[in-house]
């Protein structure tokens, strides 16, 4: 019978599944799937610095894509701005209750959660403190990672302006521009740190059976 601790020396690739066992890699270095080439782990002793450099500008970012204007639709001389809270003022304003929730929650307050989860994780981690608050954090960010809708979001802004070229002029405003790059961090965030890495880390700077007093 395998123990926990032994299990602690094998990783799964998440592409095809195979089971490697892992080894100590130099720095810089890169392990990939031996079946399908993946990316498994690498070594990176800058990490926690260079994410947490990372995540404070797409903090930054998704802060302006909120709250300044999105676009500007001009048809026949009528203009009209959209931004996030013009968009969830509409969908109370129509009595779309269960939408507006769905869209605050998803598009705006389970993003920033993400964000500042990942933020704190980081920073706790830097000053190796607090790492029962830490290991809270990460089982957290374990439930929230999938509920950021962002992405989706962007997508069907998008589709919507497409179909409004033909007949309207629209103006890309600053709360677009902060939009696109906040998910171009957040793809550089998720490539350059997983979940796996954070909680190797919180093993190596708390120990696995750390609690906070």
């Amino acid at each position: 019978m395998i123990r926990n601790h032994e299990l602690d020396h094998f990783i799964i690739c998440k592409k095809c599944d195979t089971l490697h066992r892992k080894i100590p890699l130099h720095k810089g270095a890169k392990a990939l799937c031996s079946k399908c080439d993946t990316l498994i782990y690498q070594r990176n002793d800058n990490m926690i610095e260079k994410s947490l450099a990372l995540v404070i500008t797409t903090i930054i970012s998704i802060t302006i894509a909120f709250t300044f204007t999105l676009i500007t639709i001009n048809i026949n001389g009528l203009e009209q701005t959209l931004s996030l809270t013009s968009l969830f003022a509409v969908l109370i304003e129509h009595q779309q209750y269960i939408v507006g929730l769905m869209f605050l929650f998803l598009i705006v307050i389970f993003p920033l959660m993400i964000l500042s989860s990942i933020f704190f994780i980081l920073l706790f981690m830097k000053i190796e403190k607090y790492g029962y608050s830490v290991k809270r954090l990460l089982i957290l960010l374990s439930h929230l990672k999938h509920w950021s809708m962002l992405d989706i979001f962007f997508i069907s802004l998008l589709v919507a302006m497409v179909k409004l070229f033909d007949y309207a002029r629209i103006e890309l405003n600053i709360g677009f521009i902060a939009l696109i790059l906040t998910l171009i961090l957040e793809l550089i965030l998720a490539n350059g740190i997983s979940f796996y890495q954070l909680w190797e880390r919180y093993e190596i700077i708390y120990g696995v059976e750390n609690e906070e007093a």
